[in-house]
């Protein structure tokens, strides 16, 4: 509630403002705390309320929602330069405005969100959790499913476990990496994730693609009109990998296609650019029409690979008690390599010309696929309270590790089902009766 309600005075800052360059700085600065503290605790809480045959498409939400904003964001530039005078303030005031809409929607939103069963867990709240988890699921103890499910969070989670502020957390997750050998193998890990995500060039291509297509031969009009193509082929790409493909095959091997994919297109456009007359002809030739449509062919992969993984990926991996700590540390990380990525790029093409950062990019995105290939590690159907059991191992056998199917670990035996629900039930009342009576 409180990132959207940082994001909402932002954005009525930057769209009231009538030339002042102080208040426009000040509106970007809580847009930004608005939008970062989003980035941390929007895809947190997703995988903790997610059920886990669910949690891959739901989580992956985050990702749809970010992409659609920029889709929609080309689109909305695009209009309002056609349709509204350059001579109009309203040309630009207009898209700002509009970011009023979502913040206001999240804002509303969350008054209606339980809090995350997992997190009340780990405060010691186990009434709460059996509350907020009920809601969630829309089932009692009388389902074996839920039973199971609630059974596995007091097992994992004591009571009161974590009560430490957020100095602390850092800083014993910092003492923990220093003495626990998976605790740093985990946080390393994520770290790497995020940088791969960075430079496999996606975000680079989204900010700068007019500045690409211009040097590929495109117009003006061409150029905002083809961004805008190029935003909802990543939204539709992700729809994909959220709605279809991730909870059916799997995050590992589709990270490796779309991977692949990047590779194979950012080798193209670093030799596109390195043999091609850039001088800015208005006619492409075939050679640039086949840059073009390996740009969208990058929006697909990306789509497929590293633009949900960044995010999926450090939510699923994590133990709960430290989850938040290490999400936050590597978002933090991502957004200082992203600012420094982005706002080197332009530097980067007059000093490396136009295809060094792409070759780059080819070579990161190279790297990152062999290490997909040997290290990462398929998160599909594993629970999330054991999911950081992988770190145990040796990295190189991280990636070939053998994965539970859900549907052995909650899905008993009929005489099973009754006798954990009816176990489940019998500890409920001898733990706490009085606040079972609350609860029902």
């Amino acid at each position: 509630m409180l990132s959207a309600t940082l994001y909402t005075i932002g954005a009525i800052l930057t769209a009231v403002n009538f030339g002042s360059l102080a208040e426009l700085l000040v509106g970007r600065i809580f847009l930004g705390l608005g939008s970062g503290a989003g980035m941390v605790v929007g895809p947190i809480y997703i995988s903790e309320i997610a059920p886990t045959e669910m949690r891959g498409m739901m989580t992956t939400f985050y990702n749809i929602n970010i992409m659609a904003g920029v889709a929609g964001s080309y689109w909305i530039n695009f209009s309002s330069l056609e349709q509204i005078s350059a001579e109009d303030s309203w040309q630009w005031r207009a898209t700002l405005v509009l970011q009023l809409i979502p913040a206001v929607v999240l804002f509303v939103g969350y008054i209606f969100f339980p809090e995350s069963p997992r997190y009340l867990m780990m405060r010691g709240k186990p009434n709460a959790a059996y509350a907020s988890l009920s809601r969630l699921r829309g089932l009692d103890d009388s389902s074996p499913y839920f039973a199971r499910e609630f059974d596995e969070y007091k097992s994992r989670f004591d009571a009161g476990a974590d009560s430490q502020s957020a100095f602390e957390s850092i800083k014993s997750l910092l003492g923990s990496c220093v003495t626990d050998p998976p605790t740093r193998k985990l946080l390393l890990f994520v770290t790497i994730i995020q940088t791969f995500f960075i430079m496999s060039g996606g975000n680079s291509i989204t900010y700068y693609a007019p500045t690409i297509l211009k040097s590929i031969g495109l117009n003006s009009q061409q150029r905002l009109l083809f961004s805008a193509v190029y935003g909802m082929i990543k939204v539709a790409s992700v729809l994909l990998y959220a709605f279809v493909l991730t909870d059916r095959f799997g995050r590992r091997p589709l990270l490796l296609i779309g991977s692949s994919i990047n590779v194979i297109c950012l080798c193209y456009l670093a030799v596109y650019l390195g043999v091609a007359d850039l001088s800015g002809s208005n006619d492409p030739s075939a050679a640039a029409w086949v840059a073009i449509v390996a740009i969208c062919f990058f929006a697909v992969g990306y789509g497929f690979g590293w633009a949900p993984a960044f995010s999926l990926t450090a939510s699923e991996i994590c133990p709960t008690p430290i989850r938040g700590t290490v999400v936050t540390i590597a978002f933090v990380y991502q957004n200082l390599l992203n600012f420094a990525i982005t706002r080197g790029f332009p530097n980067m093409t007059h000093d490396m010309h136009a295809y060094g950062p792409f070759a780059l990019f080819t070579a990161f995105t190279f790297v990152a696929t062999c290490w997909v290939f040997v290290a990462f590690p398929e998160c599909k159907g594993r629970s999330m309270e054991n999911a950081d059991t992988l770190f145990s191992m040796h990295w190189y056998k991280i990636g070939f590790s053998k994965v539970p199917e859900v549907s052995s670990e909650v899905s008993p035996t009929a005489d099973e089902e009754k006798a954990t629900s009816s176990e489940h039930t019998e500890h409920l009342n001898s733990e706490d009766d009085k606040g079972r009576k609350e609860i029902h």
